[in-house]
């Protein structure tokens, strides 16, 4: 049935093989799937446009006006044998066959597959099954082109990215380092470097598996998983998602944890001093869309302290 199939699309086929390739399909509706799907494997992968601009005759009249006549004895041309230019015929389709088929399943953006990957922006896109994807800078998706109606819904990630889940009957996974998150419904934040992964919980509930462990979180929870171990806790999940929402929530936070979260958030702060006495004080507050100099201008009233940052280190100091 393959050389029917390869027959159909190189338009070689005959009438009584398509009658042959028709029944074939009618059979089953796998044997229609996979015709269909192969059939798109190639148009996909352009051989044909490739095939169609090559002039072989123009090409060799080229070639030939430019070759030099030498006084030589003309040698005998080898030529394939039957045989083998049969088994050529054979096997070389096969193997295009073979390779689009492989190209189909596991390339992103050629079938099965669709893939999304950011550099230096934050983008938001809508995946076709309704859920809403956040994308941080430097991460990438891949997913299935099917996703909308596939059984499973699994997703690849690499670096980080916000999740809003549209709610189905569809089990919604992301995949992420040796970390698997499932879901139904809900929102939540995967953040993986290496095979250090950390899952924060907006709303709803989310189950996160390893070969070893596995645990549920639930809304302002965190899971975090480094060398191999995981680590649940309780958190303002808000804060993990600062790229994202550009909000910062403080509930009872002493100074010294605040400028830690700040450095977390703002990667321009490589290190942290602190050169000032009784930071035990608290701090319940709320930080939108405001700059560093503006929230740092803000720390120095409440808490009555200097705070410098001289563009690489965040100095506290009486």
């Amino acid at each position: 049935m393959n050389q029917l199939i390869i027959r159909y699309l190189t338009n070689n086929i005959s009438t009584e093989e398509r009658k042959t390739l028709d029944a074939w399909k009618a059979m089953h509706p796998e044997n229609k799937m996979e015709f269909e799907q192969l059939e798109q494997a190639w148009i996909k992968s352009e051989c044909l446009k490739t095939f169609k601009q090559i002039d072989s005759s123009k090409d060799w009249h080229c070639i030939r006006g430019k070759l030099k006549p030498v006084n030589q004895k003309t040698q005998p041309v080898k030529r394939l044998s039957f045989t083998a230019r049969k088994i050529a015929a054979i096997t070389i389709p096969l193997i295009m066959m073979a390779a689009l088929g492989f190209a189909y399943w596991n390339v992103p953006g050629f079938g099965r597959l669709s893939a999304h990957s950011t550099q230096n922006l934050i983008e938001t896109l809508s995946l076709p099954d309704g859920s809403m994807v956040t994308l941080n800078r430097h991460s990438k998706i891949i997913y299935p082109s099917n996703i909308a109606t596939a059984k499973n819904r699994r997703i690849a990630l690499s670096g980080e990215a916000f999740f809003k889940v549209n709610h189905n009957n569809t089990p919604f996974v992301v995949n992420a380092g040796e970390a698997l998150v499932q879901v139904m419904g809900t929102e939540f934040n995967v953040q993986q470097h290496m095979q250090d992964v950390s899952v924060s919980v907006i709303s709803g509930k989310v189950k996160v598996s390893t070969n070893k462990v596995q645990v549920q979180l639930e809304k302002g929870e965190r899971a975090q998983i480094k060398k191999g171990k995981m680590i649940q806790e309780s958190a303002i999940a808000e804060n993990d998602i600062y790229w994202f929402s550009k909000t910062l929530i403080f509930n009872g936070a002493t100074l010294s944890h605040i400028c830690k979260q700040l450095q977390q958030n703002f990667p321009q702060i490589k290190s942290v001093q602190f050169k000032a006495m009784d930071l035990n004080t608290k701090l319940s507050t709320t930080f939108k869309n405001q700059s560093l100099e503006e929230i740092l201008e803000e720390l120095e009233i409440h808490f009555d302290k200097k705070i410098v940052f001289d563009g690489i280190t965040l100095t506290v100091s009486e």
